[in-house]
């Protein structure tokens, strides 16, 4: 899907965990088939997951990443209603992977991206009460820090116009400037910005007997605009579910109109560039951009 993605073989895996974690040494180490676009996954005995970047980097600006996502991880966990994984480790280059890696906690659960969720109303209500009670937590002064969608503004760029010419194939690019502008023209986010969660896609979340039950994929503390966090409306769910998770996030209509312009900007960009290289990710895209254009 990138430029300088690896594939780890589980092997290699297997043994740089014995190596620098030894209370995991001997544990089975397979592959979790996953549809995301940033992680590849492995999941490490029964109760735990190694998380590598699925293009590797040794950066110290990548170190620091981590640690304070696993930072953050012990945050929410004492906040959230949900399970949250716990942070084990940080591990180091091995062979066949040049990058830095991380260790959690496994959470049992299905993928919400892997869940018929289009009409669930209760699901739509819980998912809004998780993300609300992220930003519900104090935002300390922090600015706006440009750290995943909704760390700045909306604002219109080359890269939504050019992939709105280059989705010209598979969506009406008429509908879809029109959907663009409309929510460019929206009212601003006013006063101080909010703690969010940024990136509130299908994958992050877990389900259990139709529940919402933990969050995954952490990252680290974003500030800014609360109507990035809107994206599920659009993304996951239909009439009624839609107007119930909008109700249950609380934010106005011009909001709820930037929110339509997350949602737009992730899904067409999404749409062309992972159209031939994940087919889950390309037809959650789709679906998002049904959605708004018959709006």
């Amino acid at each position: 899907m990138h430029e300088g993605e690896v594939e780890v073989a589980v092997g290699d895996l297997a043994a740089a965990l014995a190596a620098e974690f030894p209370e995991f040494a001997g544990l089975p180490v397979r592959r979790v088939e996953s549809a995301g676009t940033v992680i590849a996954p492995f999941r490490v005995g029964e109760n735990v997951v190694a998380r590598l970047p699925l293009v590797p980097t040794d950066a110290d600006a990548a170190r620091d990443s981590i640690h304070r996502e696993q930072r953050y991880a012990l945050v929410l966990a004492d906040h959230l209603r949900v399970a949250v994984p716990r942070p084990l480790g940080i591990g180091e280059p091995f062979r066949g992977y040049s990058g830095i890696w991380s260790v959690w906690t496994w959470l049992p659960g299905q993928s919400l991206d892997q869940l018929p969720l289009a009409r669930d109303a209760r699901l739509a209500a819980d998912l809004a009460e998780v993300i609300t009670s992220i930003q519900a937590l104090p935002a300390a002064g922090r600015t706006w820090n440009g750290e995943g969608r909704g760390g700045r503004p909306l604002a219109d760029t080359s890269w939504v116009r050019e992939s709105i010419d280059a989705s010209a194939h598979l969506i009406d690019p008429r509908k879809a400037t029109v959907c663009w502008e409309r929510a460019l023209a929206a009212d601003s986010h006013q006063g101080p910005a909010v703690r969010i969660h940024g990136d509130p896609m299908p994958g992050n979340f877990l389900a259990n007997d139709g529940r919402l039950t933990g969050m995954v994929d952490v990252a680290q503390p974003t500030f800014g605009d609360p109507a990035a966090d809107l994206q599920p409306a659009w993304v996951l769910f239909d009439e009624p579910a839609r107007s119930v998770f909008l109700t249950s996030m609380g934010l106005d209509e011009s909001a709820n109109e930037r929110g339509r312009g997350w949602a737009f900007e992730m899904a067409i960009g999404g749409a062309h560039y992972y159209e031939h290289t994940n087919a889950v990710f390309f037809e959650q895209a789709m679906r998002t951009l049904h959605r708004l254009l018959a709006e």
